[in-house]
């Protein structure tokens, strides 16, 4: 596997032709066939449902193409910035986030820094909470945003917190859905449709973090994690499921959709309190810096 075949394989989902992909290329369809072939057998799966004149990308072939999308646009994301460095005077500063909730909330912080400190360089990861706060105890980063919630311990003996955001978490649910009229989401209704979180990385923290705070009769519910905001809100959207989101950071971000009711649990408000916690070690080089970027 190389990134010649992954970069075929995305020309191919996304024309939806080997023919076409050929001629981009400028190689033959027979060259291209034969490479996607030769990655399905690395693979171990199809990707394509070959038909005369035609193919179909499978529901394995289209998992694998948003994890092959994203992964050439980390990799060539991290190329370029290696290949802009400089030796100048310019300070660099390394924060992980969670999501783009976590990330709006960054963002503000980032300007305000930036425009008091222009000669910092920042250096921006989403990852899930565990591997935010392993690279972090690793030194890997400098500091990172941490969804705190429910009961769940997160800090090592070399880490530090200072929190920048509380709130609760609340229910998004379809205005599709008589329950979005509703002031508070029934605990009953959990049990109708399965119940979504967003992860960019595989993880259970946040749906351990979510049951636990449930009634013992509702912690088998069906929890599963989505690994992009757009399709969490195009399945709640669309009334084939609810998700769980952080309330006041919906709003900072660009995902409030107006399809879309977010209520708190009924009775349960107290159990969904959350923090936004900035993580980083007791002892670092950059106490100073962080410090002052967090106020």
């Amino acid at each position: 596997m190389n990134f010649d075949q992954l970069n075929t394989f995305i020309s191919v989902v996304e024309t939806g032709s080997f023919q076409k992909t050929a001629k981009t290329k400028y190689v033959s369809q027979r060259s291209v066939s034969q490479s996607m072939q030769k990655l399905e057998e690395e693979l171990g799966f199809e990707l394509f449902k070959r038909g005369k004149n035609k193919i179909i990308v499978t529901d394995q072939g289209q998992a694998f193409f948003l994890k092959t999308k994203e992964m050439l646009h980390s990799y060539f994301v991290e190329i370029n910035s290696l290949r802009h460095q400089t030796t100048s005077v310019h300070q660099e500063f390394k924060i992980g986030y969670f999501s783009p909730f976590e990330g709006a909330l960054m963002r503000k912080q980032v300007y305000a820094f930036s425009k008091k400190y222009p000669n910092i360089k920042f250096k921006i990861t989403e990852e899930s909470i565990e591997h935010l706060i392993s690279d972090v105890s690793l030194g890997i980063l400098d500091m990172a945003y941490i969804l705190d919630y429910g009961s769940q311990e997160f800090l090592t003996k070399n880490l530090t917190s200072k929190t920048v955001f509380q709130s609760t978490m609340v229910i998004g649910v379809s205005k599709l859905n008589p329950l979005s009229q509703n002031n508070t989401f029934p605990i009953k209704a959990l049990k109708d449709k399965p119940m979504l979180y967003y992860s960019p990385e595989k993880t259970n923290y946040l749906k351990h973090a979510f049951l636990a705070t449930l009634p013992e009769a509702y912690q088998n519910i069906p929890v599963a994690r989505v690994s992009t905001i757009e399709q969490m809100q195009t399945l709640v959207t669309a009334n084939q499921a609810n998700a769980y989101y952080p309330d006041g950071l919906i709003q900072l971000g660009s995902n409030t959709e107006s399809e879309i009711s977010y209520l708190p649990l009924q009775g349960n408000e107290n159990s969904q309190k959350f923090k936004i916690q900035s993580i980083y070690p007791k002892q670092s080089k950059k106490c100073n810096l962080i410090k002052q970027f967090l106020g």
